[in-house]
């Protein structure tokens, strides 16, 4: 389960945060690297799932991804407008999600749930 929240701010220092990359075999490694080839900056936490709510799909044993572009002071504010969003960082999170998606999908590994508790 692929979470995506608060993904249209990506920073200068194209820093994309993720929990629950753990949570799936050898998820770490390859949403640091994948991330890497696409000019992003993966903040991974390996071994924590994060909060938000793919972490009920992850108490049903589902393997999860959070990701955001990290907090802002317009977050849950009615100055969070349409115009602050960086539509170029958006889109590249975006390809980011699409091609760990089709990379996963594709592979001949098997996906299996690991638990992070």
């Amino acid at each position: 389960m692929i979470n995506m929240d608060m993904v249209g701010r990506l920073n200068d220092q194209k820093q994309v945060y993720m929990g629950g990359a753990g949570t799936f075999p050898e998820g770490v490694d390859f949403m640091r690297k994948l991330g890497k080839d696409l000019g992003l900056n993966p903040v991974v936490h390996a071994g924590s799932v994060g909060g938000s709510d793919h972490v009920s799909f992850y108490k049903k044993n589902i393997s999860v991804l959070g990701i955001h572009t990290g907090g802002h002071p317009q977050y849950h504010t009615p100055e969070d407008i349409v115009d602050l969003i960086n539509l170029d960082g958006e889109k590249a999170v975006c390809e980011y999600i699409f091609e760990a998606l089709l990379n996963i999908a594709s592979g001949s590994e098997s996906l299996y749930f690991i638990n992070q508790d």
